[in-house]
């Protein structure tokens, strides 16, 4: 029997999200930000009716009124598991279960970007088990949940890039995936180009329908930074920042640039003597290439950017994603890895692959031997950490 792609990506993305709901069995998350507001949503309120002092990044926005800073796209897909299940659980389900499930989406957008198929599905595999991906999403507190629910989106929008379909599309997906994660909306310039590509369409059309596709969403996110501040402007996120050591040049800066480079190339794990889990993740975060090993393969993908325009796009989808992530004050702790990543992680995959199995014009039919071996360590790396954290609470 020969499986068509979409039979494949079904099963991708069912025991993506099957595996993921197992590993987070009897997880229940302090940070339950979404859970609380997507209760609050099936009473009618945009906010809390109280602020729990482990819940520190609840803003006030009225009279006994605290609201969640961030997009709100994670609490309503929360709303349909609020409504039966305590809000800490309808929470890490919506993580666990659109985090998982974006392997599916994910290898349909690799095929279409022209990936073979034992390529394509090595890299969704990589991205649900051997990246932060994995442990985020089965940890599901609030901050996680937000790069597990943009996920599915993003790769939605990569992949009706890489098709070459209609420019709203694109845009309807990122702006879906920007009400969970505001980073990502930066890829839509470079998807509308490699849109434009993969069309044949005039690069300002493609850019326009992209931006028009998104536009709801942003209306949508203006109208809720109303609702809870009074204002067209979203001030939450200004007020988080206010005294706190991290942001002593605001929300946004070059200067923290250093602090980020050494997060991504040079932040090592703990070596703790006398336990069987001797390398412990620490709090701030791990370098992204020790944390996902096969991502060493980017590098032999970014060669490939004068060959190709539709590589260069998606580097450059990878690029603008990450420009409001790195010129943050906090480089995302507390995590595994370097979380920010997810936010160009279907981009980052594409080019791993490319680095791997594209030679010239065209692609080898499967991953090498070197780099399957690579992939099963970066899964063996993020299985241990997942485990260790979760289970042990083995977090420096």
């Amino acid at each position: 029997m020969t499986w068509s792609d979409r039979r494949i990506a079904t099963l991708l993305a069912a025991a993506g999200a099957a595996a993921y709901v197992v590993a987070g069995l009897g997880l229940l998350t302090d940070y339950d930000y979404y859970g609380r507001l997507a209760q609050a949503f099936l009473h009618g309120q945009w906010w809390l009716s109280e602020a729990p002092p482990w819940l520190n990044e609840l803003v006030p926005c009225g009279a006994e009124r605290w609201c969640v800073v961030y997009p709100p796209l994670p609490a309503i897909l929360a709303i349909p598991f609020a409504a039966a299940l305590p809000t800490a659980l309808a929470q890490e389900l919506v993580s666990q279960t659109l985090g998982g499930a974006s392997a599916g989406i994910l290898y349909l957008a690799l095929r279409a970007f022209g990936a073979p198929r034992s390529v394509a599905i090595t890299g969704a595999v990589l991205s649900t088990f051997g990246t932060t991906l994995f442990f985020s999403s089965v940890d599901g507190r609030a901050w996680y949940a937000a790069h597990a629910v943009a996920m599915p989106f993003l790769s939605a929008a990569f992949l009706f890039a890489a098709r070459g379909e209609r420019a709203w599309l694109v845009g309807a997906c990122i702006g879906l995936a920007a009400l969970a994660r505001l980073p990502v909306s930066a890829a839509a310039p470079a998807l509308a180009l490699l849109l434009a590509r993969r069309a044949g369409r005039p690069y300002p059309r493609a850019l326009a329908g992209v931006v028009l596709g998104g536009a709801p969403f942003a209306l949508i996110y203006v109208g809720y930074d109303l609702l809870r501040w009074g204002s067209l402007f979203d001030a939450g996120y200004a007020q988080l920042t206010q005294g706190d050591v991290f942001f002593t040049r605001g929300l946004f800066s070059p200067f923290y640039l250093p602090r980020h480079f050494y997060a991504i190339f040079l932040e090592p794990p703990d070596l703790v003597e006398g336990t069987p889990f001797f390398l412990r993740p620490r709090g701030i975060g791990m370098a992204l290439f020790l944390t996902t090993p096969a991502f060493l393969w980017l590098f032999g993908g970014l060669r490939a950017l004068r060959r190709e325009i539709g590589i260069a796009a998606v580097a450059l989808a990878a690029l603008l994603a990450l420009v409001p992530d790195i010129f943050h004050g906090t480089v995302g702790f507390q995590q595994f890895g370097y979380r920010f990543s997810i936010d160009a992680q279907p981009f980052l995959i594409a080019l791993a692959l490319v680095g791997d199995a594209r030679t010239g014009a065209t692609w080898r039919s499967r991953p090498s031997w070197l780099f399957t071996g690579v992939v099963i360590l970066s899964i063996v790396i993020n299985l241990y950490a997942t485990i260790a954290i979760t289970r042990f609470d083995y977090w420096q």
